[in-house]
């Protein structure tokens, strides 16, 4: 493959498909060794560290995290496609939300079957006000990495390897469109639904499935960089993957998805907020 002659978009995918297969090579490995751990010291409660549950979970929900995250990794590992002429449509949006709930539904009904909700998702938090505060917490420090990153000008770095960055097409699409009804129905997708099923599906599921079979910090790892590979754009993998891992450990230090779903609600809600005022995000 002659990787000059490649757009820098599809440059852009193939980068993600290597960082895609990296993470699941390394969680397979994780898995075997920390599997081989487990047998040496079977005293060690090895996945039970954090507020986060693994009760319940078993190699079944193995195939279930396969497939509530499809639709977000077969877009990754699918050959490149130029989608950049197809217009994002109202009608569009809202559908492919509804695809996405419906993903986000199945793991509300794969622990509902088990009679682990609500406890499995900690969706009745004792104080409330601390998940909001908790939630607080982690937004002001992402935003304190992110401005660190900046001063450190790791956007200029990626530049001078990759290229100028570009928008996400849907971002770009916000930014531009006129059509008011596009935009409110885009804004209420990336500052409600977008915070709400992500979290479901990455921390509420992929975590504590990824966390039963190896640990903490790996599932953590692990769901994060995926959390940023699958938002299509190489220049924000590593601050949205920083982004992913926060979010985990905010899963686990509160016991709640709320905590997650309220910090990614911020978060989406800053970078909105930033887009239509000052056209950019930061």
């Amino acid at each position: 493959m002659d990787l000059l002659a490649l757009s820098q978009r599809e440059f852009g995918h193939i980068i993600l498909q290597d960082i895609t297969l990296i993470c699941v090579i390394g969680v397979i490995l994780a898995g075997l060794m920390h599997g081989w751990l487990r047998q040496a010291s079977p005293s060690q409660e090895w996945n039970q560290i954090g507020k986060v549950s693994t009760v319940g979970l078993g190699p079944a929900d193995i195939a279930g995290c396969l497939l509530v995250t499809s639709i977000y990794w077969i877009p990754i590992i699918l050959p490149y496609q130029d989608t950049s002429s197809n217009e994002i449509t109202t009608s569009g949006v809202i559908q492919m939300q509804a695809i996405f709930a419906f993903m986000a539904g199945a793991v509300f009904l794969i622990y509902h079957q088990r009679s682990l909700l609500p406890e499995a998702l900690g969706l009745r938090p004792k104080r409330p006000a601390l998940v909001l505060l908790w939630a607080t917490l982690g937004f002001i420090l992402i935003r304190v990495i992110f401005m660190g990153l900046q001063e450190l000008e790791l956007e200029k770095w990626l530049s001078d390897r990759l290229g100028e960055p570009e928008l996400q097409r849907i971002v770009s699409e916000l930014m531009s469109t006129q059509n008011n009804q596009k935009r409110v129905t885009m804004i209420i997708a990336a500052c409600v639904f977008a915070p709400i099923i992500e979290e479901v599906i990455f921390r509420g599921y992929l975590y504590p499935v990824i966390k039963r079979y190896t640990e903490p910090v790996i599932a953590a790892i692990f769901t994060g960089v995926i959390f940023g590979a699958i938002h299509g754009q190489i220049w924000a993998v590593i601050p949205l993957s920083i982004f992913g891992i926060l979010l985990a450990l905010l899963y686990e230090k509160s016991g709640s998805i709320w905590t997650c779903i309220l910090c990614h609600a911020m978060f989406n809600s800053f970078n909105v907020y930033c887009m239509l005022t000052i056209g950019d995000q930061l």
